[in-house]
């Protein structure tokens, strides 16, 4: 029993879907449970699993972070057979960049992606006259054009980890599969709206990035100052930049800034690296003229 009632933060973050520095992060706001590992592991934690089942079963507490959830569900999909301009109508139509190719079982067997449908056409310079590109596309089939084998998730899989594995094969979809059956498609446009919603974006707060020794005890009392000036945290996250010092990029809303400034400064290890309200991000546009 007491060997399954405790578990590491990593096991913890795995569970839940989500980073090992969120799982601090509730550590420190006594959201779940955590001890000191043995002096074989100096420095490391673990964490409470019936706390961590408790949350995983709490309404909206990781869902959102799990592809099922953040996927386009039900794709739009073509076979081996299908001609170029057939494939083209379908994209057009429900505005789609991805196109899985499945077997006559429905098994995902390849995709076509916008710009494999751009290279597949006749150079701009060609003499062939629009009617008879369209001819010459009729010709050209799915199966000729993808690209096989194609990657994909279980709908458990967590969007950071479909992140790290589009970013390790260079690609910007994964599809998504449950039981073996092809449920939806995930793209990085998908990912990049999940990390702007984690990261507050668009939530009205001011950004405060903070550099910190990189030792345990030193993140509980950072968000207790900003709980004690008032701030309401959005939201949270730590980059290690070497093994001495690590750097905290918060999003708060509710704090004054004078009164932040004053609970931090009592700590006496923190450096605020830069304090900016959301609203001064300003996007630039530039042209020709």
């Amino acid at each position: 029993m007491e060997s399954n009632e405790w578990i590491t933060t990593q096991e913890a973050a795995d569970r839940l879907s989500v980073t090992t520095a969120r799982i601090r992060q509730m550590v420190a706001e006594n959201q779940i449970s955590a001890r000191k590992m043995g002096s074989k592991y100096r420095g490391q934690w673990q964490v409470k699993a019936s706390e961590v089942e408790k949350r995983l079963h709490e309404k909206g507490v990781t869902q959102t972070m799990h592809v099922k959830n953040r996927m386009t569900p039900n794709p739009i999909v073509a076979n081996l057979e299908t001609n170029y301009n057939e494939a083209l109508r379908l994209m057009k139509k429900n505005n789609i960049n991805h196109l899985p190719i499945v077997d006559d079982k429905g098994k995902p067997i390849g995709i076509v992606t916008t710009g494999g449908m751009l290279r597949a056409t006749p150079s701009p310079v060609t003499t062939l006259s629009v009617f008879e590109i369209a001819s010459l596309l009729d010709n050209v089939t799915m199966g000729s054009i993808m690209v096989s084998p194609v990657l994909a998730v279980d709908e458990s899989c967590s969007t950071t980890n479909a992140a790290n594995f589009m970013l390790q094969n260079k690609i910007d979809s994964l599809l998504i599969m449950r039981d073996g059956a092809l449920v939806g498609i995930i793209t990085a446009a998908d990912i990049f709206r999940t990390f702007v919603e984690i990261n507050g974006g668009g939530e009205p707060g001011t950004r405060i990035e903070a550099k910190l020794p990189n030792q345990k005890g030193h993140l509980a009392p950072f968000i207790q100052a900003l709980s004690n000036a008032g701030s309401f945290i959005v939201s949270l996250a730590i980059s290690n930049e070497s093994p001495d010092y690590g750097y905290i990029d918060v999003k708060e809303r509710g704090g004054n800034e004078d009164e932040i400034r004053k609970e931090i400064e009592k700590l006496g290890y923190v450096e605020i690296v830069n304090f900016r309200k959301s609203d001064s991000d300003k996007l630039l546009t530039f042209s020709k003229g």
